[in-house]
């Protein structure tokens, strides 16, 4: 514990390695997603990294991590239960008859151009990493090794990636039409 508090990476390592499989279990049995629930456990090591001085025993070590990853849990499913309500909104709004000025493939070219232009304006870690993983299709793990960065620089960096892109777009009134656009592309798939 002291070693712990200190910032001993090695007795870090000795919780991360008793632990990880077990939350990630856990996390996996509560959201059905292993990759995800890998990621949401990763986030929480990194949380209990941050606040490793507040902890006294190796009990209140594993409380806390539980609880954390319980609570992360919860909240990617909140935001997936979201994401899924938005797009069956759109889907309801996409089955009104569309006007005949609608082309889905001029709509599909300014989104697409839009979003280019919007990974283009990111910072150039975000971009690199933005690109390796969504364009390329790279998982985080290869993107570290390939970067010389850690796994939690590459989920960081992918968050924040997004974010500005979401509210970028978000500022020019286009985040709606993509969510339109991925509606429709999912109805008429």
């Amino acid at each position: 514990m002291q070693g712990v508090a200190r910032g001993d990476q090695e007795s870090f390592r000795l919780i991360f390695q008793q632990h990880y499989k077990a939350l990630c279990y856990f996390a996996s049995s509560i959201i059905q997603d292993g990759q995800e629930a890998e990621d949401l456990v990763q986030e929480t090591f990194s949380r209990l990294w941050n606040k490793r001085a507040d902890f006294s025993s190796a009990t209140s070590i594993k409380a806390f991590l539980y609880i954390a990853t319980k609570n992360a849990c919860l909240n990617f499913l909140k935001q997936k239960e979201r994401q899924s309500s938005r797009e069956k909104e759109f889907i309801y709004l996409l089955r009104e008859p569309l006007s005949d000025d609608f082309d889905p493939i001029l709509a599909e070219t300014e989104i697409i151009r839009e979003l280019y232009s919007e990974i283009e304006n990111l910072p150039k870690q975000c971009q690199r990493v933005f690109k390796m993983s969504y364009l390329q299709g790279m998982k985080n793990e290869e993107i570290a090794s390939t970067l010389g960065i850690s796994y939690n620089t590459v989920r960081t960096q992918k968050l924040r990636a997004l974010k500005l892109i979401r509210a970028s777009l978000l500022k020019k009134n286009l985040l709606a039409a993509f969510y339109a656009y991925i509606a429709f592309m999912k109805l008429h798939a």
